[in-house]
């Protein structure tokens, strides 16, 4: 196996390292709070580990849930973590420095994984998912929840080389079934499923990108020829537009609650 995928940590740690301050509300802004509670709510666990915690909001909502819970977040980004460390509701939550492709716990050790809106910043989803089914008992459970595309092709291609001009972090977003088969392919059985669709104004998104005033013009030509693709219905984030110019984007999420087979 090659370890190409650290040069792309490498990227994140230095946007992060920019940005922690200011991705602190915007990831708490973002994440939908009641629904993954929800998910969370019926599982039974003692031991509950958030991979790519950020500034650790789907951590708080873990600890929260399972107020007798031992509750671990992971990232690879130090100033993540010190942003994380300054919200009241994590003050129960262990940090810990680390790559989420090489997850420093031992096999079967959490009842409960999770990754919340990080796998498309990661180069090789497939080996996160691995780690995160590997970590997890036999009969825990594992939930993920990621932006989705629903283009292909040429279309596909262009859009997350915007993406990627707007947030070097960037590395890629993967369909829905390509998500349902990461989790399937690790013995990850699929328990439960949900869709939300959000509207995220351009220039909110363009601006948590960190892109400058030439990047976001460039972006927001070419979103526009992009926003006239037929995507077949397919579920997946579409460009808003209205009069002729985008407004934002559709963004769309997949959340998906799995339960490790029992070998």
């Amino acid at each position: 196996m090659t370890d190409g995928y650290r040069e792309q940590v490498s990227r994140n740690q230095l946007r992060f390292a920019t940005i922690a301050q200011a991705y602190a509300g915007g990831q708490a802004r973002r994440l939908d709070v009641e629904l993954l509670a929800e998910m969370i709510r019926p599982l039974a666990f003692e031991r509950a580990l958030d991979v790519a915690t950020g500034t650790a909001a789907a951590a708080a909502v873990a600890a929260k849930v399972g107020v007798r819970a031992k509750i671990v977040g992971v990232d690879s980004s130090v100033q993540m973590l010190e942003q994380a460390r300054a919200n009241d509701g994590v003050s129960g939550v262990q940090l810990v420095v680390a790559m989420v492709e090489e997850l420093p716990f031992a096999d079967d050790t959490f009842d409960l994984v999770m990754c919340t809106r990080a796998l498309h910043h990661v180069q090789r989803p497939d080996i996160v998912v691995a780690e995160m089914a590997r970590v997890v008992r036999p009969g825990g459970h594992v939930i993920v929840a990621d932006n989705v595309t629903g283009l292909s092709g040429a279309a596909h291609l262009r859009f997350e080389e915007l993406q990627r001009l707007r947030d070097p972090g960037h590395a890629c977003t993967l369909t829905e079934r390509q998500l349902i088969d990461l989790l399937l392919d690790n013995s990850l059985d699929i328990v439960e499923g949900h869709r939300t669709t959000s509207f995220r104004p351009l220039a909110e998104w363009l601006d948590d990108g960190g892109a400058g005033p030439d990047e976001s013009a460039e972006i927001r030509r070419q979103l526009l020829t992009l926003g006239q693709i037929d995507d077949d219905g397919t579920f997946g984030t579409t460009v808003a537009t209205e009069a002729g110019e985008v407004t934002g984007l559709r963004q769309a999420m997949s959340w998906i609650t799995t339960q490790r087979t029992r070998i």
